[in-house]
């Protein structure tokens, strides 16, 4: 046996190479993001001040506990926090220190108190709150000293409602509007999404990222499996850079959707699908845990490990099992606890679950009609992302109990992804122009030998055409 040369190793790691590079990537992008996050700390801390100030005097500066009028309440709590992140620190404190540590107000309680103190000059102490990105403050911050508190609920409403639309129009362009509908109507119906600019536009940040990452993985998608995994890699990278740890499986529950559906839809096999849900279901929590715990890996770096290892055993902690009033630690207790606040508070749930069992038996028996059982199979493979909810409510039971009046958009999101998993598998190739009949006849015959293959315009190769 001969020795081995650099040209076995590299024909061994071949078939690795796409997703070592991909994690390379991955990487890459952590600096590219704390560079915005220092971008975000260089806008001067007084204009964001003034503005808050005068959003204190008018009284949309919190407070606590406001009723969204939509069944839940409104997190003010967190759209304090996030408000006041970036704030405290000493005008001769650099922009990259500031964005290492991340200082930032207290809530709504005490914000007031101290956004006057730092008018006349004071400087926080113990203020930091490095253990979420905040990405956020890249636009925030310009926003609040330019607009105001006001103005930036404005600008977060409009960049859910861009990403919403997005998301809808990437995915029925792949796919086809009854699936692209399926999958935005019922968390659209079903949660506080349309009162969250004016009550918590945190939330609404969270939200448009939710379907960026659907956005990314639908394009990345439709030119191949593989960058469908790419995209929903940099969704995730990108939701955990401006979320607080709000509803992660619901962006990981659409984005291996929507890479499931149009792989489906461009190949109509259900082995390519099935591995593609696989593997980007698997993606996008890596993504998600690489970028959080890079996070930390900075803040180690220059705060010290000591501290930095406190901070994460006690925010795991918390977040998997810690205690709390009213947290029960039985197994499923948070699956439970979200089910029983979405059918008890949303005033819109009996509807919404009305409509998904509908419009999924619906796409069941038109898919048994015209496939037969295996197409069945093909909406349990797209409905396998729905999962990642009560896994998430299991695995953070603490947060997912403490948290349900905005944690609970999951149970609207694992319908909605259950129902366009149905109606994909439901779907019927488009006729050929010289044969419009065919199509109602049969299968579409297997790629590069029948009138049902098309040309798709976004990959470059042929594919079965579709319609809903």
């Amino acid at each position: 046996m001969g020795p081995v040369t650099a040209a076995d190793t590299g024909g061994r790691l071949a078939p690795l190479r796409p997703w070592l590079q991909g994690l390379g990537m991955l990487v890459v992008l952590q600096f590219a993001l704390f560079g915005l996050l220092v971008v975000g700390q260089a806008v001067p801390d007084r204009p964001v001040v003034e503005h808050l100030l005068a959003a204190v005097e008018d009284g949309t500066y919190g407070p606590h506990g406001t009723v969204d009028r939509m069944g839940t309440p409104a997190d003010t709590f967190t759209e304090c926090v996030v408000a006041g992140t970036g704030l405290g620190a000493s005008p001769e404190e650099s922009a990259f220190s500031r964005a290492v540590r991340m200082p930032r107000l207290a809530t709504c309680g005490g914000g007031p108190e101290q956004l006057r103190a730092i008018a006349e000059g004071a400087v926080l102490e113990d203020n930091d709150y490095f253990k979420y990105w905040a990405g956020y403050t890249v636009l925030t911050r310009p926003v609040l000293a330019v607009a105001g508190l006001e103005g930036l609920r404005i600008v977060s409403g409009t960049l859910m409602v861009l990403a919403l639309a997005g998301a809808f129009l990437a995915l029925r362009a792949r796919t086809s509007t009854a699936v692209g509908l399926a999958l935005v109507l019922p968390y659209v119906a079903g949660t506080n999404l349309l009162s969250t600019p004016s009550t918590s536009f945190s939330q609404s940040i969270s939200i448009a990222f939710i379907f960026l990452s659907v956005v990314l993985a639908t394009l990345g998608a439709g030119r191949s499996p593989r960058l469908g995994c790419a995209g929903a890699a940099l969704g995730a990278a990108l939701f955990c850079f401006v979320d607080l740890l709000t509803t992660p499986a619901v962006p990981w529950a659409m984005s291996a959707f929507a890479v499931g559906a149009v792989t489906w839809f461009h190949r109509r096999e259900l082995r390519a699908t099935f591995v593609a849900v696989l593997l980007a279901g698997a993606v996008w929590p890596v993504a998600f845990a690489v970028t959080w715990a890079a996070r930390w890996v900075i803040a180690g770096a220059f705060l010290g490990v000591p501290a930095t290892v406190e901070v994460v055993r006690r925010n795991v902690g918390n977040r998997t099992g810690g205690d709390h009033a009213g947290v029960a630690e039985s197994f499923g207790a948070g699956v439970r606890a979200n089910i029983d606040y979405w059918w008890t508070r949303v005033p819109t749930a009996e509807l919404v679950l009305a409509g998904c069992l509908l419009a999924a038996a619906a796409g069941l028996v038109l898919a048994h009609r015209r496939g037969g059982p295996s197409r069945w199979a093909v909406a349990l493979v797209l409905a396998l992302p729905a999962a990642a909810v009560p896994l998430w409510y299991t695995v953070l039971s603490n947060h997912s109990q403490i948290h349900a009046f905005f944690v609970n958009r999951g149970v609207p999101a694992a319908l909605a992804v259950v129902t366009a998993a149905c109606l994909a598998a439901a779907a019927l190739p488009r006729p050929a122009p010289d044969a419009p009949d065919a199509a109602e006849r049969s299968e579409p015959a297997a790629p590069g030998k029948g009138a049902d293959e098309r040309h798709d315009p976004v990959s470059g190769v042929a594919a079965p055409a579709h319609r809903a």
